[in-house]
């Protein structure tokens, strides 16, 4: 029953949760590194993965980016009405975004969330914490 209370209060603040574990996942860090794996676990704070067979747990603020499948970026998204300028208004919407380390990254907006942003590239989903964005260019649908 906890888990329950605690997955509603949780909605809508992350495209990552508890759906992805048994789910691979890349996973970019802001000192460059990157970790292929399965998710094992997720928590608030941190991601729980195995990667060539080790347990991992990563930080979710050391976090630039997460790469996974399109279609693993499922179902819909409560986002943050009033407390953000780029809500689910959005979505469709080709964008290019200017993360912390400078590195660009340009693609649709298929799921928002309070603290991520799912864009498409191809057959491709890349999940962006917002913390780690500088800026976004706006286009058309």
């Amino acid at each position: 029953m906890d888990s329950q209370i605690y997955q509603s209060r949780r909605k809508g603040y992350s495209i990552i949760d508890h759906r992805f574990e048994g789910r691979s996942l890349e996973v970019y860090t802001i000192d460059g590194e990157k970790l292929i794996g399965l998710v094992d676990e997720v928590a608030a704070h941190e991601i729980g993965m195995y990667v060539e067979n080790n347990p991992i747990i990563i930080e979710r603020a050391s976090i630039l980016y997460m790469v996974s499948g399109l279609s693993d970026l499922h179902g819909s998204s409560e986002c943050c009405e009033k407390e953000y300028i780029l809500d689910e208004d959005f979505i469709g919407v080709d964008v290019e975004l200017r993360l912390i380390n400078g590195q660009e990254i340009g693609g649709r907006i298929v799921k928002i969330t309070k603290n991520e942003i799912g864009i498409a590239q191809g057959n491709r989903a890349l999940i962006i914490p917002r913390s780690k964005i500088s800026f976004i260019r706006v286009g058309g649908r």
